[in-house]
């Protein structure tokens, strides 16, 4: 890391300017960048946002720029997208965020930047991959947000069914972040115990909990948001910066992103939600979960999926294609 934390942000729409924002607020960025095809509104947001900067403590200093404005920075955050919309699923945006990451990632690299790209763009695992062979970083350099807003609203679900701060339970969803993710419930705790003991030593609260039911209302809820609102935002910003403050701060904290698998769960070459150690460096170690094997049939359903879904993406231009 520079002395100075700079983060650039590529896409300024309300996922990029929602995190633009988070990161102001939070302190996390000395120096933040806004980059757009649509310059003007990337110059726009920018000065909306140094205003906001200026009500803070900490002396964020907001400009918008080129790909080259990304050379030195220390995080590259793509949220560029088209929109997803209700009723449709993430899968349908897979040719258009091919198309926009093919634009961008070569120009950003060219530019001169070295450091960790953080992708939020969906299909997230399919587009993290393209990502990461574009610019032919090693695999802890190259991170998408994955399941980690997943894990969130499991947690927060079954908070809310317990009765409990979302701190003090342990969950993860793994796999696609998609409608095949699942949950290894048989590694969740409450308070230190198993979900099903929690269950059991708390019937009152626990409310004949259904982990299917918890889990196809986490999968509904960013659907439900579209269908309101139009788009998520909130949301995804805060777990990116929840993302980009382990790497800033060295925290070495356990989030469920999009990797690389280099053997980890079976697998090799392929990009998939699980949890992982993030410190400064970017992708510190992958954790093993120890699954049933219902959960490791569950899970190798979502990687195929996923391996599905990159099967139909665009071939990677040739004079782009680094791995």
């Amino acid at each position: 890391m520079r002395s100075r934390t700079k983060i650039a942000i590529i896409g300024t729409g309300q996922v990029g300017t929602a995190t633009a924002f988070e990161l102001i607020i939070t302190g996390l960025v000395d120096d933040l960048v806004l980059v757009d095809l649509n310059a003007q509104a990337a110059a726009s947001q920018a000065l909306d946002l140094n205003q906001a900067a200026s009500a803070q403590p900490f002396g964020t200093v907001v400009t918008s720029g080129g790909y080259d404005a990304c050379g030195d920075a220390d995080i590259v955050v793509i949220t560029a997208s088209a929109p997803l919309k209700a009723g449709g699923s993430r899968d349908s945006l897979l040719m258009s965020s091919c198309g926009i990451v093919d634009a961008i990632v070569p120009d950003v690299v060219e530019a001169g930047f070295d450091g960790i790209f953080v992708v939020i763009t969906n299909p997230v695992d399919v587009v993290t991959d393209r990502v990461a062979r574009l610019s032919g970083f090693p695999r802890e350099r190259v991170i998408g947000t994955g399941t980690a807003l997943d894990s969130l609203r499991i947690r927060q679900q079954l908070s809310q069914i317990f009765s409990v701060d979302e701190q003090s339970i342990q969950a993860y969803a793994m796999g696609e972040h998609g409608d095949t993710q699942m949950v290894p419930w048989s590694a969740v705790t409450f308070w230190g115990k198993p979900l099903d003991q929690a269950i059991a030593d708390n019937p009152e609260r626990s409310r004949g909990v259904d982990p299917d039911t918890v889990l196809d209302e986490a999968k509904d809820s960013a659907f439900q948001i579209v269908k309101g609102k139009g788009t998520t935002s909130f949301g995804i910003a805060a777990t990116t910066c929840a993302i980009i403050a382990a790497i800033v701060r060295d925290e070495r904290s356990i989030i469920p992103v999009s990797v690389r698998l280099d053997g980890e769960y079976g697998y090799n070459d392929i990009f998939v939600g699980v949890p992982t150690i993030i410190g400064v460096d970017g992708i510190r170690e992958v954790v093993n979960i120890h699954l049933t094997p219902e959960e490791k049939k569950a899970f190798d359903a979502s990687v195929s999926r996923i391996a599905e879904v990159r099967d139909h993406a665009p071939a990677l231009p040739s004079h782009l294609a680094t791995r």
